[in-house]
């Protein structure tokens, strides 16, 4: 329990990082972003596959949380096409060989269209019944 504690409030710290201060970063904080969002849907991914993706696994909700932040990211720099290129080769650096260029471009593009994953966070996530449904759409570019 003290994990999932844990867990969950340094996500929460991540989140609550300014998106605007982020994007005064650049390209860097757009590829840091993309490649914890590749790693975490490679995971997301294994545990689907395994039958064992669930709100309630503390790894699983850590990497739905760094999904739901690099949604945010994404969201507040929807129109930086220079952020979404840098995201994108930070996705396929992070998704272990599994993401590559061509299904980048459809998870940022399935990202952004993600609407249930507004307002998620570590408090809510939960409760929003969706967050779970969406990812796994997310996860379907991967195949």
């Amino acid at each position: 329990m003290k994990k999932i504690v844990f867990i969950m409030t340094f996500v929460a710290m991540c989140a609550m990082t300014s998106c605007s201060s982020l994007s005064n970063m650049g390209n860097t904080a757009a590829a840091t972003s993309g490649a914890a969002c590749g790693k975490a849907l490679v995971a997301l991914n294994a545990s689907h596959k395994a039958g064992t993706l669930a709100v309630t696994n503390p790894t699983d909700l850590s990497n739905m949380l760094v999904v739901i932040n690099a949604y945010n990211n994404l969201k507040a720099n929807k129109q930086d096409e220079s952020y979404k290129k840098s995201f994108a080769a930070g996705m396929v650096t992070g998704g272990n060989g599994i993401i590559n260029t061509v299904n980048a471009t459809s998870i940022i593009n399935s990202l952004l269209n993600s609407s249930a994953l507004e307002g998620t966070n570590a408090t809510n996530i939960a409760n929003n019944v969706q967050t779970v449904s969406t990812i796994i759409q997310l996860l379907g570019a991967l195949k």
